[in-house]
């Protein structure tokens, strides 16, 4: 969630990678064994008879994001798994129904709760299980706010998205972080391609969060990890107690408006949040990345991978370089790399057409370039997929593609350091 306004009540609305040896798979998390054991610190099940309110308060009123529902305590109830009595869901649900406030007429009803002046703390692992909503205008999430808001105010207290789902995209899933200098759209995060919609099964969405290091999971696999380099210098907002809180927002920014499309009602349900700690308080160092930015010698422009253009192309057209022209180096060893997108944490890929983006999160001959330095000290890219170098053509607008059988100056790069 982003742009973060006040409710009625409660608290204010706001909102690396082992390669293995001798062939390409799926990324795996930064471990160590010195790592402390998780041991679990807090928890709700959701099995009673009614919300937890000792560990759990209502926010009512409007939803900031131009959001188009009303926050109410009437749309939150726990309901019985069909598949085991003995267990209870979380059930928030947003309706389609007319409700006045304040002299504001609102035709959709939701609910959000939070932990804050009930539990909060600093560093875990933060797991929830649900079963999402769907449909153009669904906006649920499962969130974190630094508990220093009230004072510091939003973005500066941090703020850490462990999952936000949009009915547009109905089989992707995001994680983000908020902070000073990088907030709203402009938030560090990256998106997870589901293999089913998950409005049809249970999942886990998961964080683990520890100093100057944060990693998001779904069902386990890691698909994002994010350090203090990553933000470029921005402050990192992140080393202070933060609160759990859960919503399901209806249109908005983000998400858009309902359409004749959205059945309603729509469920967000939640089978547990559960909070655990190291033991110990024993944490593993954060992982060291490399980061560099590329500059074409063609044009003397970094590329770029803007986040507002949408499609993830490459395009050699910035006069300075940011978070949106980092890319981490991966050594595959032999004089191969991968890169990876600082982004939307994928790596740059090579299509069959010779097009170029960085949309996959798994490394394979498409996402391998054997560098060649040049006489003059520049590097060359050449693609393991279709044997081609990388080329900032100005005759596309400065777009990258990867088609030429032999290097010349608009295959050519200098590799900065960040």
């Amino acid at each position: 969630m982003s742009l973060k306004l006040t409710l009625t009540t409660g608290v204010a609305l706001l909102a690396g990678l082992t390669i293995t040896a001798g062939s390409f798979l799926l990324p795996s998390p930064d471990r160590t064994s010195a790592a402390g054991t998780w041991i679990q610190v807090w928890n709700d099940e959701f099995n009673g008879t009614s919300l937890d309110t000792s560990k759990w308060s209502f926010e009512t009123g409007p939803g900031p994001n131009n959001e188009l529902q009303l926050y109410t305590t009437n749309n939150l109830s726990l309901e019985s798994d069909p598949n085991n009595p003995a267990n209870k869901y979380l059930t928030i649900q947003a309706k389609k129904e007319d409700r006045s406030h304040n002299g504001q007429m609102f035709h959709y009803t939701s609910s959000r709760v939070n932990t804050a002046g009930k539990f909060d703390f600093r560093y875990g692992k933060v797991e929830m299980r649900a079963k999402l909503p769907y449909g153009q205008g669904m906006w649920p999430a499962f969130w974190m706010l630094g508990s220093n808001f009230p004072q510091v105010g939003w973005p500066n207290s941090g703020e850490i998205d462990i999952m936000e789902y949009v009915g547009k995209t109905p089989t992707t899933v995001y994680g983000t972080l908020h902070g000073p200098d990088y907030n709203g759209s402009t938030g560090i995060g990256a998106y997870h391609d589901m293999p089913d919609n998950p409005s049809t099964q249970f999942h886990t969405y998961t964080v683990e969060w520890e100093p100057n290091v944060i990693r998001w999971y779904v069902d386990g696999q890691l698909y994002q990890v994010r350090t203090p380099e990553d933000l470029d210098g921005r402050p990192w907002a992140f080393d202070h107690n933060f609160f759990i809180i859960l919503n399901l927002a209806v249109g908005g920014d983000w998400p858009g408006s309902p359409d004749n499309t959205t059945i309603f009602p729509q469920k967000y349900q939640i089978d547990y949040v559960r909070v655990y700690q190291r033991q110990n308080q024993d944490y593993a160092p954060a992982p060291d990345k490399s980061f560099v930015t590329l500059k074409a010698a063609a044009n003397g422009k970094f590329v770029t991978v803007d986040k507002f253009v949408g499609d993830r192309k490459l395009r050699a057209n910035r006069d300075a370089a940011s978070v949106w022209e980092m890319f981490e180096v991966k050594d595959l060893g032999n004089g191969q790399v991968a890169l990876l997108s600082s982004t939307d944490y994928k790596y740059v890929s090579v299509k069959p057409d010779g097009s170029v983006a960085a949309d996959r999160s798994t490394i394979g001959p498409w996402e391998t370039f054997q560098v060649e330095t040049t006489a003059d000290g520049k590097k060359a890219l050449k693609n393991l997929g279709n044997q081609n170098y990388l080329s900032a053509d100005l005759g596309l607008d400065s777009l990258l593609v990867c088609n030429r059988p032999v290097h010349n100056t608009w295959e050519h790069f200098d590799f900065v350091a960040k």
